[in-house]
């Protein structure tokens, strides 16, 4: 969640109007809004070939022949993935980097917004340039781009030149990880799922071996056990220890260094979360075929969903965990095990207060967005809405929405809600 202790909780309404951007531009883009709800903004097209951003209504100085991706980033300001002759840079808030690429893509930004990274293409070559830092070191194939919270990156590169079908050589493996733009000395058929450890030095990632087995490396070493499959490794335990879900004799398992660590066995497990406050460590998994749910600290939760289960959000205290999932044709969410009734076309992502007490989503319905605080669905609907934000004291929630062309910063009190 956003570091909010800075927003303005005092004014009740604020509004900028931007149906008027329709007139003045040939169209409008959709739109994106700052953290703290002070700014909605949209890539417009000022003409034929000519772009740029428009936000409250003022347009960045420079324009630009494209322009994708944009984001808004932790201080407030907005980045965009922009083009001039050919080539291509990140703007942010009008001011590019000093260096252009042939193409970028994967914009990301690291929570407290010091960091963004891009993945970068040059004269046929490939790697990530970070806060308009190009890797030194540049490869002729990228993927699997990471960011750290620390400002480290990582991608998965081609170290090893291939012929088209040249089998031979692609089994001695051809791919490595590279951190900061250093490949990593081994190499593997395949590797994918990177995660930084919490000080951005060291990494975990799948790997595959040869055609049939599978491992979890660190760093340069891959685990002694082979599975069938892996999924994505997450550093707990302070950064000793690394888990990962595996597959071994057709079910899942949760092993730790190498070592079962869970003792269920699963038809899947998979997108693992963490509460760094408590240690407590959340998957979504199917222990019954055609049926989704959660297991926390290998328990299963009494609760199910037929068809998906797409995310998962640990409140600060650990608390409290809330479950994105879709069920009978509609999208909810679960908190604690309790399914909520929405019957929603779409959830968006939860935001869920430091102690646990209150989780608050925005849905869609035929075509509406409404705000849901805590399974009470507001009943002013909207034509678009942003995430909200939860005031420090939770007392307070900030609505970010436009309504019949005018764009609504509003403050809602907790105890006229609940």
């Amino acid at each position: 969640m956003e570091e909010n202790k800075s927003f303005d909780w005092s004014t009740d309404l604020k509004e900028v109007p931007v149906r008027e951007w329709e007139d003045r531009f040939t169209w409008v883009e959709e739109p994106y809004v700052s953290p703290d709800g002070e700014t909605i903004a949209s890539i417009v097209n000022v003409e034929e070939g000519v772009f740029t951003v428009c936000e409250n209504g003022e347009t960045w100085d420079k324009e630009y022949d494209k322009a994708w991706n944009l984001r808004p980033l932790p201080d407030g300001k907005f980045a965009a993935c922009v083009s001039s002759d050919e080539e291509w840079t990140l703007s942010i808030s009008g001011n590019e980097w000093e260096n252009w690429f042939d193409f970028i893509w994967n914009l990301q930004v690291n929570q407290d917004g010091s960091s963004l990274s891009l993945a970068v293409q040059k004269d046929m070559e490939y790697g990530m340039a970070v806060n308009d830092k190009p890797w030194d070191q540049m490869y002729e194939n990228i993927n699997e781009m990471v960011l750290s919270d620390t400002g480290s990156s990582a991608a998965v590169v081609q170290v090893t030149s291939m012929v088209q079908a040249d089998i031979e050589v692609f089994k001695n493996g051809i791919f490595s990880c590279a951190v900061n733009g250093k490949a990593i000395d081994k190499k593997f058929l395949n590797i994918w799922d990177i995660s930084f450890d919490s000080a951005g030095k060291n990494v975990a990632y799948g790997v595959r071996l040869d055609r049939t087995k599978y491992s979890i490396a660190v760093n340069d070493t891959a685990w002694d056990k082979q599975f069938q499959s892996v999924w994505k490794p997450l550093f707990i335990s302070g950064d000793e220890s690394v888990i990962a879900p595996v597959k071994e004799g057709g079910k899942w398992m949760l092993y730790k260094d190498g070592q079962p660590f869970w003792n269920k066995r699963y038809n899947q497990i998979w997108h693992l979360v963490v509460s760094q406050k408590t240690g407590n460590i959340a998957a979504i998994a199917s222990d019954k075929f055609g049926k989704w749910t959660i297991a926390e600290n290998d328990v299963t939760w009494n609760m199910a969903a037929d068809q998906m289960i797409s995310d998962l959000v640990y409140s600060k205290d650990g608390s409290t965990l809330v479950a994105v999932l879709k069920d009978k044709g509609f999208w909810t969410l679960a908190v604690n095990q309790k399914k909520w009734n929405l019957g929603a076309d779409k959830v968006f992502t939860p935001c869920v207060s430091s102690d646990g007490n209150i989780v608050s989503v925005v849905i869609e319905r035929q075509g509406q967005y409404f705000l849901v605080v805590n399974n009470i669905v507001i009943p002013n609907g909207y034509d678009f809405m942003a995430t909200p934000v939860i005031s420090p004291d939770n007392t307070k929630i900030l609505q970010k929405a436009v309504k019949d062309g005018v764009y609504q910063r509003l403050i809602l009190s907790m105890d006229k809600i609940l």
